[in-house]
């Protein structure tokens, strides 16, 4: 709604991205996920910030706190983070709920961006649900999800392993790029070079 009425909204999604600076350190704690409600997808930013020696142990916006829990549990017993020590707080830009399991991947990596203190390029977008084991597994749509990603200009999109093969079939301009494990995304995305 304007001053001169309503105006539609062509892009969604940049009500849920922040402005970007690649030169900035502003980026560590940031990932992308993309959720799906209804019929409309939407692309949104994932912030966590870890901070040692702080009183409060977790603070959640806009995730569910048991989801939060688990994925933090399964990064410090299956991908070794030693997180125990540290306060987490995790946000959703524009105080989106974020309900599905769609969004997981985009928790881990942004928890592990802000403990490793190793920015995410923000041309990398994350989908997928993790399991108890560390495994990666796909959601449904995957295809409407990495479309609308590479549609924003995104370059790479991290998706479990399994969800490869679906995806071969479609003409985009982005890489896609399959891991099994939460171990093996950490160590694709948050390596030297």
């Amino acid at each position: 709604m304007s001053e001169s009425g309503l105006e539609a909204v062509s892009n969604p999604s940049e009500i849920f991205l922040t402005e970007h600076y690649s030169d900035s350190e502003v980026l560590a704690g940031l990932a992308v996920a993309v959720t799906v409600d209804g019929s409309r997808t939407f692309v949104l930013e994932i912030q966590a910030l870890c901070a040692s020696g702080s009183s409060t142990a977790r603070h959640v916006d806009g995730v569910r706190e048991s989801r939060a829990d688990m994925i933090i549990a399964v990064l410090m017993k299956q991908a070794g983070l030693k997180l125990q020590d540290s306060a987490i707080f995790l946000n959703v830009v524009s105080g989106f709920k974020l309900t599905e399991t769609a969004g997981d991947l985009a928790i881990a990596a942004a928890i592990c961006s802000s403990f490793l203190e190793f920015p995410i390029p923000t041309d990398v977008a994350f989908i997928g649900e993790i399991g108890l084991g560390g495994e990666l597994r796909t959601v449904p749509r995957m295809d409407k999800r990495v479309l609308a990603v590479a549609k924003l200009g995104y370059k790479r999109c991290v998706i479990p392993k399994t969800a490869e093969k679906s995806l071969r079939s479609l003409k985009m301009d982005i890489t896609i790029v399959g891991c099994r494990t939460l171990k093996e995304m950490i160590n694709t995305v948050f390596r030297e070079g």
